[in-house]
């Protein structure tokens, strides 16, 4: 039986996490697992580095990997439960490698709104605080909560693990969370995952046009913008995963481009449900490059759904500009446990999310202002 810790690098990339690992018996009981055996482990390239001296990611001279006599030595001669970290297979085989898994992803998330008890997130690396926007004719004002015409509530019980957002009508205020650092931007070789779960019946609950329970931008929908909508028209409708790079870079002509030639994912027969909750997650890796190696993923109920891929996904979004993670534009329904994570997610750590179900995720504790 073996225990597991895993935390952060400084200086490393978020691929980069030190594992900490112990043999337990009957005649050897539990130590503090800082003073026991540890290896340093590279989940992109599967790398296992021997030298745990190493001071930046450059200088892995003594990096060795997997499939190396030495590697299979001592990965067979430590522990059965570190090949999950280090090839990302299945979860589920330990208990001690989920709790592993669990640390890691959490050990990556910049963001996290459970909904239980106030407009607050419980774990926020900027502000916390959820805003609504009044419009007054040609005036447009920003306030911190939920607005009083009752269209937008927080509804206790409602949720996947106690309460939830609940939107009752498409004419509602817009909400939205300050995206500065609760989503970590990158102007070079960025990632990142975005997960939420949602419970509806599109086709009964949502009325004609697009609906957006999550877009996130500073301009518009179609301008440096990650958005995932249920299409305007069908039945069922289409639910989409939208990644589209600065407009003057995707289409730099202003054309109107038909959709199918847009950087949109399309899933048919999406699994929603009014007395089901689906998990809905996102990743992006390699956004920023100058190149159109980037890759978008799209996920339902754990399981991966299709990708966005081929296009230079350049997003610009300057310090001057207010990014917003804007939730349930059009929608109806019941929408809970927003997070945020400053890398993209394996299939395995999303797959991991969705068993969870809101479980083992920090709490209101994390962020004061969330339990008043």
């Amino acid at each position: 039986m073996y225990r597991l810790k895993v935390s952060r690098i400084p200086r490393f990339s978020a691929d980069v996490v030190l594992l900490h690992y112990q043999s337990v018996t009957a005649q050897s009981p539990p130590q503090p697992l800082d003073s026991t055996r540890s290896v340093i482990i590279d989940r992109a390239t599967r790398v296992l580095i021997l030298n745990s001296k190493l001071q930046t990611p450059d200088q892995r001279s003594s990096a060795m990997p997997l499939r190396s006599t030495k590697m299979k030595s001592i990965l067979l001669k430590s522990f059965a439960a570190m090949a999950v970290m280090a090839t990302q297979v299945s979860a589920t085989s330990t208990t001690m490698g989920e709790d592993a898994l669990l640390s890691a992803i959490l050990a990556d998330q910049t963001f996290y709104a459970s909904f239980d008890s106030q407009p607050v997130a419980d774990v926020a690396k900027g502000d916390a605080k959820l805003y609504y926007i009044v419009n007054d004719g040609s005036k447009q004002s920003v306030h911190a909560g939920l607005p009083a015409d009752g269209k937008t509530v927080l509804s206790p019980g409602d949720g996947l693990r106690g309460g939830a957002l609940k939107f009752t009508a498409k004419d509602a205020s817009p909400i939205f969370f300050q995206g500065k650092d609760n989503l970590a931007y990158g102007d070079r070789d960025w990632q990142g995952t975005v997960s939420l779960w949602l419970r509806l019946d599109p086709e009964v609950d949502l009325e004609p046009g697009y609906c957006d329970p999550i877009q996130i931008t500073p301009r518009q929908w179609n301008d440096a913008a990650f958005f995932v909508d249920f299409n305007e028209a069908g039945d069922p409708r289409d639910f989409r995963l939208g990644a589209f790079a600065d407009l003057k870079v995707w289409n730099p002509s202003g054309a109107d481009v038909p959709e199918p030639k847009r950087p949109l994912l399309p899933v048919t027969s999406p699994p929603f449900g009014r007395e089901k909750w689906t998990h809905v997650a996102f990743t992006w890796t390699g956004f920023n490059r100058g190149d159109d190696s980037a890759v978008a993923t799209l996920y339902l109920d754990g399981e991966p759904k299709g990708t966005i891929k081929g296009w230079n996904q350049q997003f610009t979004w300057g310090e001057g500009e207010e990014c917003r993670i804007q939730v349930g534009l059009n929608y109806i329904g019941l929408f809970d446990e927003l997070s945020c994570f400053d890398r993209a997610l394996s299939d395995t750590e999303i797959a991991h999310l969705f068993r969870l179900r809101g479980n083992k995720l920090p709490g209101p504790s994390e962020n004061p202002e969330a339990k008043k």
